[in-house]
């Protein structure tokens, strides 16, 4: 679970730097336009704006790679801490004798 966290984590920092130095955004700013864009909540406040720049086209690319990376990485993560939670129920119902051994 540490690692995996730690891995959403670094890469939703990476992230945030990459966007500040795209954008002209603040770190909490990038952070958060990160963490909101990877989790698919997407309320739309922040929106990267690749028209104006020389290499939108690369930008607009390197975005759309890093966002589809990282909301893949975010589910398995998810999925991760997900097992790890069910499996340490199960062990906790098996020592109260709610549940069965298996």
């Amino acid at each position: 679970i540490i690692l995996s966290t730690l891995l959403v984590v670094v890469y939703i920092i990476g992230g945030a730097f990459l966007f500040q130095n795209w954008e002209g955004w603040s770190l909490l700013d990038s952070s958060y336009f990160c963490f909101i864009t990877l989790t698919t909540i997407g309320f739309g406040d922040y929106v990267p704006d690749h028209k104006h720049a020389e290499d939108g086209e690369t930008r607009l690319v390197l975005c759309s790679i890093y966002m589809l990376f990282g909301i893949a990485m975010l589910a398995m993560s998810f999925n991760l801490v997900q097992e790890e939670v069910i499996n340490s129920v199960k062990t906790i119902g098996r020592m109260l004798g709610i549940l069965e051994d298996q």
